[in-house]
């Protein structure tokens, strides 16, 4: 049992050293591919091979992709558009095949330069409808870019291809807003090298509008854009920068404006500078070469094109650049024909017929047939992904909405009856102090009657020793004062609870009266107190013992102390407290 672990482990950590050592070597053939794909493609593509023949590709990785990539472009550069769509189509699937968390942008639905190469295959083989919906599905890609710089790179070159399917229909004027587009783009990023090949593609439409003016215009400023962009190149870089390719790529097309304008000689000079410039991009030479050739066909210089056809052919490996090779087929057969060589021009059209194969048509079709198989697969796989996340987010807003409905309900309920407790609690409070109150009322209603008869009391001992004076008989009234006496103290006692009983049920009643007028006697409060308990004149002169015009006039000093006027009630001021 420990054997087999110890063994397990063993292998585990063998496997991942090769692992990493396999990934090691791909990421440096990686490299080799890319320091060799302009200068040297054959060389590349050896290198794109060896990855391919060692790489897992159970195990896909975003290098895998872009070597897949690289190697479709290099062979798309030969014309060989049939093996590129084959890559690309691996492209494509492996993109599918990695997870969303390895990939460098994590919110495209394709890679959007693998879409652009096949759209360019689309346009080379003149089916432009489809090359614009692969171009317009790259910028729908690309507009899904985190990175900024990226972004703006892809906008700019589908904005640039764009503008090629406008030319070939004569739309001058769409071609020249995709251009412009594009141009300031690059104008706001500033690269040296991208504002040239704008200009570039505002000269081939100009050249399409004839317009030798702005053709010489935007010839001279990329002259001017490249004296300063090779002051921030090293010597040996120069030769090999897209700075020197795109600088090339105006000599090319001023080359090919005056081929069109039948100046050849001044169109050779162009075509000879070109491949000068592009000595370290010779996947751009051939066609080069061709075009020189047949300025020399036309110029009837049938020695230099017979030579050079023969030499472009001979240095053409294989069946590459396929289009190229006819050309200086057609360029040897039209000079057998004028010197009516007829032996080799038999030979010459073999050769011809031979290129012609219809073969490589079905080839390139089948490919195009299973490409677009492809794509529509991935599309309804990617479809079917968004639904189900789609569905799956649909039903966890259920989930989640249903259950907040479920909480709100119970925490409705629990308040509903915590609610109903408060308010039962609250009426039940307010009922015993509305009874406390009104038992509290009784007591100072009885607090009065009891001072009323106090004084009743008093004023009977008055008159019985009054009347005890004026009696002839002298009776001696002593018990019965000595009662009277003992019965008013016993009230005095309840009296003396007057003032606080009535704070009791009136607080603050007092406190705000002194707040209006602070020169109030404890009579005058006294007095406010019977009026606030709805006392009328005599009763309130029965409880303090006074006349009734005694009362009457302490009622009108007090209006006057509160400055009350002839229209304001004193009851009604008294109540309002």
């Amino acid at each position: 049992m420990v054997l087999k672990f110890i063994l397990s482990i063993f292998l585990t950590f063998n496997a991942n050293l090769f692992q990493e050592d396999l990934e090691q070597k791909i990421s440096s053939l990686n490299d080799s591919l890319l320091l060799y794909k302009n200068s040297d493609p054959d060389k590349a593509i050896a290198f794109g091979f060896e990855v391919l023949n060692i790489a897992d590709y159970n195990n896909p990785t975003v290098k895998l992709l872009s070597i897949n990539t690289q190697v479709g472009e290099i062979l798309a550069s030969r014309n060989l558009d049939a093996e590129a769509l084959g890559f690309y189509d691996e492209s494509l699937k492996l993109f599918q095949a990695i997870s969303k968390e390895e990939r460098k942008e994590k919110e495209v639905n394709l890679p959007p330069w693998v879409l652009l190469n096949i759209g360019n295959i689309y346009f080379s083989n003149k089916n432009f409808k489809k090359a614009e919906d692969f171009y317009n599905d790259a910028f729908d890609n690309f507009s899904l870019y985190q990175n900024q710089e990226a972004k703006d790179y892809g906008f700019s070159t589908v904005y640039d291809n764009l503008a090629m399917i406008e030319l070939t229909k004569n739309n001058y004027e769409q071609a020249e807003i995709f251009y412009l587009k594009a141009y300031e783009i690059r104008k706001n990023n500033n690269k040296i090298e991208d504002l040239m090949y704008s200009n570039v593609g505002l000269m081939s439409l100009n050249m399409k509008k004839n317009d030798l003016f702005k053709i010489n215009t935007y010839f001279s400023e990329i002259q001017k854009l490249f004296d300063k962009g090779k002051m921030n190149k090293e010597k040996d870089e120069l030769p090999k920068s897209y700075l020197m390719r795109n600088y090339a790529y105006s000599f090319t097309l001023m080359g090919k404006y005056y081929h069109l304008q039948k100046n050849y000689q001044v169109a050779i000079d162009y075509y000879s500078k070109a491949i000068e410039l592009l000595s370290k991009f010779p996947v751009d030479l051939p066609v080069l070469e061709s075009n020189i050739a047949e300025c020399y066909l036309n110029l009837d210089k049938l020695s230099k094109a017979l030579s050079l056809a023969q030499n472009n052919l001979s240095k053409i490996k294989g069946n590459l650049f396929s289009n190229e090779k006819k050309r200086n087929f057609k360029i040897l057969e039209e000079v057998y024909s004028k010197r009516k060589d007829y032996t080799n021009l038999v030979r010459i059209k073999d050769s011809l017929l031979s290129q012609a194969s219809i073969g490589s048509v079905y080839k390139i079709v089948d490919k195009f047939n299973e490409l677009e198989s492809n794509l529509l697969l991935t599309k309804k796989r990617s479809e079917l992904i968004q639904n189900k996340i789609l569905y799956n987010t649909y039903l966890y807003i259920l989930i989640i909405g249903a259950t907040i409905l479920f909480f709100s309900l119970v925490s409705f309920r629990l308040n509903f009856n915590l609610q109903k407790e408060k308010t039962e609690k609250t009426q039940n409070e307010k009922k015993m102090l509305e009874n406390e109150l009104n038992h509290k009322k009784i007591q100072l209603i009885n607090k009065s009657n009891y001072i009323t008869q106090r004084n009743k009391n008093l004023n009977y001992l008055l008159d019985t020793i009054e009347k005890n004076k004026l009696s002839k008989i002298s009776q001696d009234p002593t018990k019965l004062i000595q009662d009277k006496i003992k019965m008013i103290l016993n009230s005095e006692k309840i009296n003396n609870r007057f003032e606080q009983q009535f704070e009791e049920v009136y607080p603050d009643f007092f406190k705000n009266l002194i707040f209006i007028e602070s020169k109030l006697t404890q009579q005058d409060l006294k007095l406010c107190a019977y009026l606030k308990m709805n006392q009328n004149t005599q009763e309130i002169a029965q409880l303090t013992g006074s006349s009734i015009r005694t009362v009457e006039s302490q009622k009108y000093r007090l209006k006057k102390k509160l400055s009350l006027g002839k229209n304001n009630n004193l009851i009604n001021f008294l109540h309002s407290i």
